[in-house]
């Protein structure tokens, strides 16, 4: 029975729980009204404006994304992806017009200075910056699965040298009913990752080692930070949006964090 949590709950972002969170000892870090509701509606508003473009490379995830995400481009030449990160930025900072908002800065300013991290943007060798902060929309079912850089990206890059991957995701707007995020307290591992559904990308369920797990329906505004080592899954239906922004965050060698998409 998998037992590695000493707290069942979503918890503050402090130095000691960004810690425990690494260590898979707690599911989950919560700041509520991390963003004031009125100006994630007005976020919202514009990104269901916009035409989002889906996960290609992935058959049957029901989530659409603005912005470019590092997975869906990780097997291909590296210039690939970098050569997307300036048109992205564009786009981000139309969404973020007149707000006088970086919401990615602003996340890695908390836990710089709430959790005595050192945090900044991933950097790869002769490339740059990597992207950070792209934007979902979420329907259906995310089923069960982990996300870990090193174990599913097949070439050398900068965010496979990390020893432990997290996600942070500020909330937009939520669905009318569901959309609910659940954290499995059974951490991926090279052992239990030969049981993905064959040319999926998730997880059955007999991959978890015990019952414990939180559910948790985010509210609009809060930011979450949880470790994507854990398996977890989105449960969801068609009705209405559900908008979050997002980047994973890995652990690095000298124990500062990288942030990218």
């Amino acid at each position: 029975m998998a037992k590695n949590w000493i707290r069942q709950e979503l918890c503050e972002l402090t130095e000691e729980n960004l810690n425990l969170l690494l260590e898979f000892k707690i599911p989950g870090i919560i700041v509520e009204n991390f963003l004031p509701p009125e100006t994630c509606e007005l976020v919202a508003e514009r990104l269901r404006a916009m035409s989002f473009e889906n996960y290609s490379h992935l058959k049957d995830i029901p989530v659409h994304h603005v912005g470019v995400c590092h997975n869906q481009w990780a097997h291909d030449d590296k210039s690939i992806y970098f050569d997307k990160i300036d048109q992205a930025k564009e786009v981000i900072d139309s969404i973020y017009r007149g707000l006088d908002i970086n919401p990615v800065d602003m996340v890695m300013n908390a836990v710089a200075s709430q959790a005595k991290r050192t945090a900044g943007l991933f950097e790869e060798p002769g490339f740059g910056s990597y992207f950070a902060g792209a934007f979902r929309s979420f329907r259906g079912h995310g089923r069960l699965h982990a996300d870990h850089a090193p174990s599913h990206i097949r070439q050398p890059w900068a965010v496979t040298e990390i020893s432990r991957q997290m996600t942070w995701n500020i909330y937009y707007s939520m669905l009318n009913s569901g959309g609910e995020l659940v954290i499995y307290d059974t951490i991926h591992t090279a052992e239990n990752d030969s049981m993905k559904v064959p040319g999926q990308y998730y997880f059955p369920y007999e991959v978890l080692e015990g019952p414990e797990h939180i559910r948790v329906t985010p509210k609009v505004g809060d930011l979450i930070m949880f470790n994507t080592q854990n398996f977890h899954e989105i449960l969801g239906n068609t009705d209405g949006y559900r908008i979050s922004q997002t980047s994973f965050i890995g652990l690095k060698k000298d124990g500062s964090l990288g942030f990218w998409s």
